[in-house]
């Protein structure tokens, strides 16, 4: 059973996801996030409480349950691809699919990404560290590994200037890096600069569906060819019992540029790994050669990104726990709409 503070920092969470979705459908997406945007002891407070339950609570559980935490999952997929040989592998494997569809070489013919050095060869020969994008950070969690060279955005900054405030829905995206005067917050990030971008537990936080695409789309314009985007995505169910969702999310990825290399369903957690092909059509070949069924194709869209909250009717004062709960692990489990409160670091 969860301690007092813990169900307490639960409901700080529970209860500023209900807000959000709750103005999202009486005010629609912008209006709400703007209000969102508005309140910053809100935004303190969760981010405070969000520390706390992945520094102390998770951390706690997965030394005692001998989990497999998400932090872990993603750094090491960020070094098997970068510095063990995936990207190489990828690579080859892009250029030989584009040779079976075209009867081409990748570097000589495809002109999707003509705006963009689409050679293949391994950049990290000349770059020691992997460039990180850290998306909702929190409390940059990757920092701690000097593998990694991590900028860390979040709606608020925290003390010690190790995270940016960035709103990376709405945030620019150029040829540079652009800062505010007291470097504390980013108003526009360089396009193609990253070799990965990380969404952690991210995609539920937004309301709407079109902004989780464009959050993606986002990602796919600040990393560099053949860079990663790493998606963790809260369910407490078992392995089928979204995984429409799941296959509807390759979808819309795929179409947009992305090709899936890496899905693991470990517990309360899904993780994804995505890589940006230097050619679209490889990406969205796998679109090509699927037959959705009826049921499926409801959650398939080309612009937005489902999760299970958006088929389900909105109760706000249901949502705000002010009805009688009982706090076990599976309840903790879904206060993050099914965020994993008892397993995650």
């Amino acid at each position: 059973m969860a301690t007092e503070e813990h169900k307490r920092l639960a409901d700080v969470v529970k209860e500023t996801h209900a807000l959000l979705r709750t103005e999202y459908h009486q005010y629609g997406a912008e209006v709400a996030w703007e209000r969102h945007m508005a309140r910053n002891d809100v935004l303190q407070k969760y981010a405070t409480s969000m520390q706390k339950l992945a520094t102390k609570y998770w951390k706690e559980n997965d030394s005692k349950n001998g989990t497999y935490c998400r932090m872990l999952w993603i750094r090491t997929q960020c070094k098997e691809y970068f510095l063990n040989g995936g990207k190489e592998k990828y690579d080859k494997r892009e250029r030989d699919i584009y040779a079976k569809m075209t009867g081409k070489k990748l570097d000589e013919s495809c002109t999707n990404n003509s705006d963009e050095d689409i050679c293949m060869e391994d950049h990290l020969k000349n770059e020691p560290k992997i460039s990180v994008l850290d998306v909702g950070s929190c409390y940059n969690p990757l920092s701690v590994d000097e593998a990694f060279d991590v900028t860390a955005i979040d709606l608020i900054p925290d003390s010690t200037g190790g995270i940016f405030r960035c709103d990376f829905l709405n945030v620019a995206i150029g040829e540079e890096r652009i800062l505010s005067r007291d470097a504390r917050e980013i108003y526009q990030l360089a396009a193609r600069s990253f070799d990965a971008v990380v969404f952690s537990l991210l995609l539920e936080y937004l309301p709407c569906p079109e902004q989780r695409y464009n959050c993606c789309r986002n990602a796919y314009d600040v990393l560099k060819i053949g860079g990663l985007l790493l998606i963790v995505s809260p369910d407490s169910k078992h392995v089928g019992a979204n995984a429409r969702l799941m296959k509807s999310w390759r979808y819309t990825l795929s179409r947009l540029g992305f090709m899936r290399i890496k899905y693991e369903k470990l517990r309360h957690i899904h993780c994804l790994a995505f890589r940006k092909c230097a050619c679209k059509d490889v990406a969205t070949r796998w679109c090509e050669l699927q037959r959705f069924s009826q049921d499926d194709r409801k959650y398939i869209s080309e612009t937005e990104i489902f999760i299970p909250q958006d088929f389900q009717t909105i109760c706000f004062e249901e949502e705000r726990g002010e009805k009688s709960v009982e706090y076990n692990e599976t309840d903790l489990a879904s206060t993050f709409s099914e965020l994993p409160f008892d397993n995650e670091m």
